[in-house]
């Protein structure tokens, strides 16, 4: 009973976030509003399936956590910014000028609290709530595979099938699950997440929003070649490599 309830919870808190903004349009004051009702359901689904409430998942101010998030946003964000670089001078896309005050600074600030949220409820769903209702009852290796595979999955769902957002999505979804079990902290985990994101939101607009533009303004590039084409793939993978490499380097505060 226990084990249908907690799937039954994953489905009740993942299909909230997912279906939600297919289903009605949100501007902004909507959108804040439904991220953070979120958290209000995720506790007590958390509640219900025996858990004790949202800090189970992950969401709770341990000591380091903002320098946890700091980390690895540098990581997600820094890494992330070298590939749209190279993609730039490579000719993938033009950079055609840059927003102005006061466009420039509510597009950053809706940016950063909007990757945020957004990154910090991805990972609570796929990772925060399945490593609370399964770490320690299965090995560790097949909890990482299977919140992988759940975070592959939920991004076939929001953006349609494609083999290289596939192994995107796998590679990102290893790098993201290995921290948290190192760590047991979700903040690295959505430190990294929101990095990344936050950097698309700066070259190609905010998701959904796109047609704004970000706070560079961009037009397509001629050059096409399979190296830009897969930049993303091999910046996930250079991600993951310089996370196992660099983590027992890292002064991570963990909770695990």
């Amino acid at each position: 009973m226990g084990v249908v309830l907690a799937w039954i919870g994953f489905l009740i808190i993942d299909i909230y976030f997912n279906l939600v903004p297919l289903l009605y349009p949100l501007n902004t004051v909507l959108w804040l509003m439904y991220a953070c009702f979120f958290f209000v359901l995720a506790h007590h689904v958390a509640m219900l399936t025996g858990l004790k409430g949202i800090s189970a998942l992950g969401v709770k101010a341990h000591y380091g956590w903002k320098r946890n998030l700091r980390i690895g946003f540098l990581f997600g964000a820094g890494i992330w910014a070298a590939m749209y670089l190279l993609l730039w001078i490579f000719g993938d896309f033009q950079v055609e000028g840059i927003k102005k005050a006061p466009q420039a600074i509510i597009f950053m600030v809706e940016a950063l609290a909007g990757m945020f949220l957004g990154s910090l409820i991805n990972d609570l769903i796929v990772r925060g709530y399945v490593f609370a209702h399964l770490k320690g009852k299965i090995r560790n290796m097949n909890l990482l595979l299977l919140s992988t595979f759940i975070y592959a999955l939920d991004d076939v769902w929001l953006v349609g099938f494609s083999v290289q957002n596939t192994i995107f999505s796998v590679l990102l979804g290893l790098t993201l699950g290995y921290v948290l079990l190192r760590s047991g902290s979700i903040w690295m985990n959505t430190g990294i997440h929101m990095g990344l994101n936050v950097m698309y939101c700066i070259v190609y607009g905010i998701p959904g929003r796109e047609a704004a533009q970000g706070l560079i303004l961009t037009a397509p590039g001629n050059a096409h070649s399979f190296l830009l084409e897969n930049a993303h793939i091999f910046a996930a993978v250079l991600l993951l490599l310089v996370i196992l490499l660099a983590y027992g380097r890292l002064r991570i505060n963990s909770t695990a």
